[in-house]
């Protein structure tokens, strides 16, 4: 008879989840995944597999929570501007209060290149993302916020991108002036 695991499986993930996104794959070893989660390694690859297999399910737990916040800012009632300074002002607050980026952010930087699995996590989660954005902003062209001209498809392609670079910008050392400096430029494009 299999013996009962002696960790909760959903609470090693988040675990997981946040060593990974705090040191990044590369420098979080086997033994810093076994010390940080309290789980021995036998358990740790019999349950999730591999480093890399344990990463990809990280992955794929921070795309389900990823979406949240990206919800309640374009879906709400808000109009699209305020939505989006809302959203852009509550990723810095993340940025200087947490020091790290976006998850995917870090892993479209670190593993996209070398891991076809984290390449198709992040890619799946960047598409949902400037979907949010088409729809919310499919929905400001109809109430008359955003004019016809614009393309939903490249503008939510450029405020994502602009989403996703401040991030990468604060981790090199930008200053939270500078930043907010780039959300004003990014929010004139709407008009």
């Amino acid at each position: 008879m299999a013996r009962p695991k002696a960790f909760d499986e959903e609470q090693a993930l988040e675990g997981a989840l946040n060593l990974f996104w705090a040191k990044g794959y590369e420098a979080t070893s086997i033994q810093d995944l076994v010390d940080g989660l309290g789980v021995n390694r036998q358990s740790l690859y019999d349950t999730f597999g591999g480093k890399e297999a344990l990463y990809h399910a990280a992955l794929k737990r921070y795309c389900l929570q990823a979406t949240a916040p990206l919800i309640r800012h374009l879906r709400g009632p808000a109009p699209l501007r305020k939505a989006l300074r809302h959203l852009f002002h509550d990723t810095l607050e993340h940025l200087f209060s947490e020091g790290h980026p976006c998850f995917l952010a870090q892993a479209a930087l670190e593993r996209v290149e070398v891991d076809p699995g984290a390449k198709g996590f992040v890619n799946h989660g960047f598409r949902d993302a400037r979907g949010l954005f088409v729809e919310r902003i499919i929905r400001a062209q109809s109430e008359g916020e955003v004019g016809p001209h614009h393309d939903p498809e490249a503008l939510a392609y450029f405020l994502h991108n602009a989403l996703q670079g401040l991030q990468i910008t604060a981790r090199a050392g930008a200053s939270r002036a500078d930043l907010e400096a780039v959300v004003r430029v990014t929010l004139s494009v709407l008009g």
